[in-house]
């Protein structure tokens, strides 16, 4: 658990009776309708129809909650009831049943860069993601970017981890007509193969992209060397010279990895 000087700020899960806990880390537990204006203003400073700003202004007031210049967002699977978090930090959170999206407002006297990485810490073990300082009014795609990064790791993975080592979550996220056409377009030769070949297949495709060596390929998939190479004959003989081209595979990678991102409901 993060340590701090107490009283211990933390962001609660909001329970369905009228004294709902406070998620905001420096005001005293609340009741409901606080708690409701800071989903509200939450969804919609995340959410991808942008308001205008005097509407913006009035949720945050409802929510006392003043809108800063830029945030930094933090995602994790970790949805304990209450997690500690940083003296000093500024949070907007919302809790879903298998995700917890912070918002960390950037102020003078706590700087977003440190507070949203020890707030990342503070998830105890499991995988959270910390994207990167951006405008207020691009909380929404950083959101989308963390989110994309956390599915990317799987379930196995632990500790923090930074959504700018991952850049090309940013353009698949954000957008979602891009990564479809480029997987409609480039991975027509699989539609030919029956669903498991093809999941076989694209996850193959996928590694090889990343490290073009059958043994590497093997020790990713955890399959013998051997498949990989049969694995890969299978796809030169789909794809013929496309797997030669730098473009092709780059467009390629970003239509495999397109696919494996579904956005999670919020």
């Amino acid at each position: 658990m993060f340590p701090h000087p107490e009283p211990t700020p933390r962001v609660t899960r909001p329970s369905k009776g009228p004294e709902n806990a406070s998620p905001h880390p420096s005001e005293p537990p609340t009741g409901g309708r606080l708690c409701a204006a800071r989903q509200q203003l939450f969804a919609a400073l995340t959410g991808e129809q942008r308001l205008h700003r005097r509407d913006l202004e009035q949720l945050a007031a409802a929510a006392c909650w003043p809108l800063p210049q830029s945030v930094q967002v933090v995602v994790s699977r970790d949805v304990r009831t209450s997690i500690h978090v940083p003296g000093g930090c500024r949070v907007l959170p919302q809790v879903s049943a298998n995700r917890v999206r912070v918002l960390v407002a950037e102020t003078g006297s706590a700087p977003g860069r440190n507070a949203a990485t020890a707030l990342g810490a503070a998830f105890c073990g499991s995988p959270a993601v910390v994207g990167p300082s951006v405008p207020l009014a691009l909380a929404g795609p950083s959101l989308r970017w963390a989110e994309y990064v956390l599915t990317e790791l799987g379930r196995n993975a632990r500790g923090v981890h930074r959504a700018v080592d991952h850049p090309a979550g940013w353009i698949l996220a954000n957008n979602r007509q891009v990564a479809d056409s480029l997987a409609a377009a480039l991975l027509e030769p699989l539609n030919r193969c029956t669903p498991l070949r093809r999941e076989q297949l694209e996850t193959t495709l996928l590694a090889w992209l990343q490290w073009r060596a059958a043994p590497e390929v093997a020790r990713a998939l955890n399959v013998h060397p051997q498949t990989v190479r049969y694995r890969m004959r299978r796809l030169h003989a789909l794809f013929g010279q496309a797997l030669s081209e730098p473009d092709i595979c780059l467009a390629l990678e970003l239509a495999l990895r397109g696919r494996r991102f579904r956005p999670p409901q919020p």
